[in-house]
This record gives C-alpha cells, sequence and structure tokens, in this order.
C-alpha cells in the first residue's frame, strides 16, 4: 500500500477552479484511496483471522478436524496458500503487510527471507511493485548471500579480536611476572649480611632471573607467532571472499552478455529469413510471368525472344527498386542522392547510345 505521506490531499493538486468535472475528479479520487486502504486493512484482517482460526482450532467448532480440511472445503483456499498469509503475517507484523499490501502475498512472502535488520532498507532500496516475482526472488537471493559472506567475516574478526584480547592478557601477565621477579630480586639484595646468608647466592639470583626472562621471552615469541598466523588466516579468509565475489559478479556479466548476444542473433535471423522469403516470393512470380509470357508467345518462337523478354523485366524491375532507393537516400543527403541519379544517367545513355 502506498506510504500516507505520498498521498495527495486537496490543496496538493493544481486546482484553478472548482467546476463539475475537478469535484466528479476529486470524488473518484476520494475513492480510489479510500478502496486502497481497504484492500491493505482486507490484507491485514484475512492474515489475522486465520491465524486466530488455527491457533484457537475454532474450524473444530464448525465441524471439521484439520485446519486444512477448513480452509480448503470451506473457504476455497489451498493449504500452501493458508499458511503463506500466516507465516508472512507473523513474519512482517501488519505495519509492513499494510505499507506493501499493493505487490501481492507472494512477493510479501519472498520478503520474509531477508534478514529483519536489511528488511526496511530492502524496500526502501527497490521498486517492489514494479518488479516481477523472479526478479524480487533474485535480489533477495543476492542478499541472503551477501549477509551470509558478512557473518562469516563478523565471526572470523570476533575470533581474531578475542585472540588479540587473549594475547594483550597474557602478554599483561608476563609483565606483571617480570616486575613481580624484579622486586624480589631487588629485596634480597637489600636484606642484611647475617640473613642474606641463608638466601640464595647472587650468582644463584642471577641464574634463576635469566632463566625466567628467557621463559618470558619464549613465551612472548610464541605468541607472536600465534597471532602472525592469525592474521595470514584472516587475510587469506577476506581474499577468497573476495575472489568469490569477484567471480560470481563476472559470471552474472557473461551471462547477460550471452543471452543479448543471443537475443540480437535471433532477432538478425529473424530479418534475415524475412528477406530470403522476399526474394524467394519474387523470383517465383517472376517465373511465373515468364510461363505465362511464353505461353502467349508463338510456340516456334525464337527461344533469345524468350531470354531477352525475361531480362527486360527483370531491368524494370530492379530500376524500379534502384529508383526508390535512390529517393531515400537523397532525403537524408540530397548531394550522394543527386551523385546516384548522375551515375544512372550516364548507365543507361550508354546503354541507349547501343542501340541508336
Amino acid at each position: 500500500m502506498s506510504d500516507n505521506n505520498s498521498i495527495m490531499s486537496i490543496a496538493d493538486f493544481n486546482i484553478t477552479e472548482m467546476s463539475a468535472d475537478t469535484m466528479s475528479a476529486l470524488s473518484t479520487h476520494q475513492k480510489i484511496i479510500t478502496a486502497e486502504q481497504t484492500a491493505a486493512n482486507a490484507m491485514i484482517s484475512l492474515c489475522e483471522n486465520l491465524k486466530l482460526m488455527r491457533d484457537k482450532h475454532l474450524y473444530e467448532a464448525l465441524g471439521f478436524e484439520t485446519f486444512d480440511t477448513y480452509t480448503e472445503q470451506a473457504c476455497g483456499i489451498k493449504r500452501r496458500q493458508a499458511y503463506n498469509y500466516i507465516s508472512t503475517y507473523e513474519k512482517l507484523g501488519g505495519t509492513v503487510l499494510q505499507s506493501n499490501a499493493q505487490i501481492g502475498i507472494t512477493k510479501l512472502q519472498l520478503l520474509t527471507e531477508v534478514c529483519a535488520v536489511d528488511r526496511d532498507d530492502f524496500i526502501a532500496d527497490n521498486d517492489l511493485a514494479g518488479m516481477s516475482v523472479k526478479e524480487i526472488k533474485e535480489l533477495v537471493e543476492k542478499s541472503k548471500q551477501q549477509g551470509e559472506q558478512l557473518a562469516l567475516l563478523g565471526d572470523e574478526l570476533n575470533d581474531s579480536n578475542n585472540v588479540q584480547k587473549s594475547l594483550q592478557s597474557d602478554k599483561q601477565k608476563l609483565t606483571d611476572e617480570n616486575k613481580l621477579l624484579q622486586k624480589r630480586i631487588k629485596e634480597l639484595k637489600d636484606r642484611p649480611v647475617e640473613v642474606a646468608v641463608q638466601s640464595p647466592s647472587e650468582e644463584e639470583i642471577k641464574r634463576a632471573a635469566e632463566k625466567k626472562t628467557a621463559e618470558l621471552a619464549e613465551k612472548l615469541k610464541n605468541l607472536q607467532e600465534e597471532n602472525a598466523k592469525i592474521k595470514s588466516k584472516q587475510k587469506a579468509a577476506v581474499k577468497k571472499a573476495t575472489e568469490k565475489a569477484v567471480k560470481k559478479a563476472e559470471k552474472e556479466y557473461s551471462d547477460r552478455l550471452n543471452e543479448e548476444k543471443d537475443r540480437l542473433r535471433a532477432d538478425i535471423d529473424a530479418r534475415y529469413k524475412e528477406k530470403i522469403e522476399a526474394a524467394e516470393q519474387e523470383r517465383k512470380e517472376a517465373l511465373k510471368k515468364a510461363e505465362e509470357m511464353a505461353g502467349r508467345l508463338d510456340k516456334n518462337a525464337d527461344a533469345e525472344l524468350v531470354t531477352a523478354t525475361l531480362y527486360f523485366g527483370e531491368i524494370q524491375r530492379n530500376t524500379d527498386k534502384f529508383t526508390e532507393s535512390v529517393a531515400k537516400i537523397a532525403g537524408s543527403d540530397p548531394d550522394k542522392g543527386e551523385k546516384l541519379r548522375g551515375i544512372a544517367k550516364s548507365y543507361f545513355d550508354s546503354i541507349a547510345y547501343k542501340f541508336n
């Protein structure tokens, strides 16, 4: 159904005088708007009441054992169509149905396959009323494929972000452990002599510190290598998705190009077929005229006379066609037309000279 914001009121029309025709036009316009709204309400009412009849099993009170039997026998609605109405209403809601009721239940059902987040943009970006069911189905399928690709990339990016966070956390833990170790070393160094005698030696502390530092460095190196692998995997996934999208676009373009070539080829074949048939018809007519002429001539007439007569008839027909063609050329380019007339005149003058 049309958006209410696009419905024109009396003030929107370019009316200069309120004549009888103007009054009739305004009255008819109001009836159209009312009927349009009635159609939208009827669509919603049909969907709502079918759902109510099914969900509450009201059909049993009318003597039907199943909802399917009720819809087909009592309403004349096929089982599949009835469930289409209900499913479309449940997935789209009354607002979307009312705003788009004019496109029909089949197209509305296709809208249910579009992601709810993208549905408003899908409706706004496409002239659904002016498109065929096949065209809308192709757009919906393309929207679903794009959504799947984005979801895949989103999952991979989320996994990457989680790993990055884990790496940052591990790195922070290593940094904190290193700080605690340095603090411990400092505390051991600052102890009194009598206590230090019972504590590890300076060399032991140094070796322990070096060992811990090496372990931390090795762990950090492993984390960095793992991070590099994840980034490489991300790049590969993005590259693969991009290549897949490019191949698909190339295939769609190639298919459209082949369809256009086939259409043009069929058009050319049809045109040449018409010309060939016309030439064949002319040949048959010429042959028929020749046979008639031969019948009129004396049976003992010279064969060359018959041949000459046929050639002369052919010259007349071709001359008429040439004259028509030159006239068309002269209509768009007088200079070329005049040039052709001059050439033809010189030719026929030379022919006339031969007969003198």
